[in-house]
């Protein structure tokens, strides 16, 4: 998927809900385009892209369109497009050579997967562990914005009133709108079984595998609910005494609004945060990218000790309020809500400086 701006100076915001981590990627582009619409005019480009994200990108007004398979440069330079970003990890070596043959100013949101070389005049990464020096060696001419100051965060997040830690009473449990590692249901079963007294909130999205089973442990369960597709993740996370969540661009969501989180490294991009030294004041973390997926008995049991450590270390969390409190404020005090306008403000700068 591809954000553009246009009227003004073009600006465009390229990823693909085709992927697993589709959704992740457009939803970061999103946040970024509703602070670039009052620099430029937007445009999202796609090759893919469910109904879901096409109806929320029209009702904040942006126009979408749908480009070839393999993004050529025609593509670019017929649309008058001064900026690229880029959110694809999928973009194909004659891709990239497309974007430069189209003289753009070319921007990478990146997430470290890898030490190859960034075709990018700028680059973004809110990661905690982004090193200047190392991305320097990747991209030795591009600008940078690295670090937590520049967390993608959507404007509803800037709007939601703060709740108290102590008047939170719900345990948040988010892995993406596709779950692609079909842990949701095993893991809410977990957490149902733990009685702990609160709510458990299960955020997902409509089409999950396990979407019948899901719905049939809410009903079952009055302190378990199944929230899709919900308008304003914030105002869900802001209910959230202790969260789990995938270890991904969420948890600069979730310490905006000072969420305790339960982070799960499912991805090996995601493997630093088990390291970073910023995690054990505001953030657990837990390694299962050993879960197996398959529904075969003899393979599921094999996710039991991992679904123990996670019960375990909730249980620990939700019972200790001096730590989830100590954990709240520092979350708050290392991310806040203005990364995206920090990005755009900068961009813009050296678009003027071109």
């Amino acid at each position: 998927m591809v954000v553009f701006l246009l009227a003004k100076p073009c600006i465009a915001f390229y990823g693909n809900s085709s992927h697993n981590v589709g959704a992740g990627h457009i939803m970061r582009l999103f946040a970024l385009a509703q602070v670039a619409c009052n620099t430029f005019d937007v445009l999202f480009l796609y090759k893919t892209c469910s109904q879901h994200l096409l109806t929320m990108l029209e009702s904040e007004g942006f126009a979408a369109k749908k480009v070839n398979a393999l993004l050529n440069a025609d593509d670019v330079t017929k649309l008058s497009i001064s900026i690229m970003v880029v959110d694809d990890y999928h973009l194909s070596k004659t891709e990239w050579k497309s974007l430069q043959d189209a003289n753009v100013y070319i921007v990478v949101l990146d997430d470290n997967l890898n030490a190859d070389a960034l075709l990018a005049d700028f680059v973004i990464n809110p990661a905690a562990d982004a090193n200047l020096a190392e991305y320097k060696k990747r991209a030795p001419s591009a600008e940078f914005c690295l670090g937590p100051r520049y967390s993608y965060l959507r404007k509803d997040f800037n709007s939601c009133a703060f709740v108290p830690l102590q008047a939170r009473s719900n345990i948040l449990v988010v892995l993406g709108g596709t779950d692609p590692m079909s842990i949701a249901l095993p893991l809410c079963q977990s957490l149902v079984s733990l009685n702990l007294g609160c709510n458990i909130e299960l955020l997902v999205g409509e089409k999950h595998n396990d979407h019948k089973a899901l719905m049939q442990l809410h009903d079952q369960n009055e302190g378990f609910s199944v929230v899709l597709n919900p308008d304003s993740v914030a105002q869900h996370m802001m209910q959230a005494g202790l969260a789990i969540s995938a270890a991904g661009g969420t948890l600069g969501e979730l310490a905006s609004l000072g969420v305790p989180t339960l982070a799960l490294v499912i991805a090996d991009n995601q493997r630093s945060i088990l390291h970073t030294v910023t995690r054990k004041p505001w953030y657990r973390a837990i390694d299962i990218r050993g879960w197996q997926k398959s529904t075969e008995s003899h393979f599921l049991q094999m996710n039991n000790p991992l679904l123990n450590k996670i019960a375990s270390m909730t249980t620990e969390l939700w019972r200790d309020n001096c730590c989830r409190e100590s954990m709240s404020n520092a979350a708050r005090q290392l991310v806040d809500t203005h990364g995206c306008q920090r990005i755009i403000d900068k961009l813009a700068s050296c678009l003027e400086k071109r």
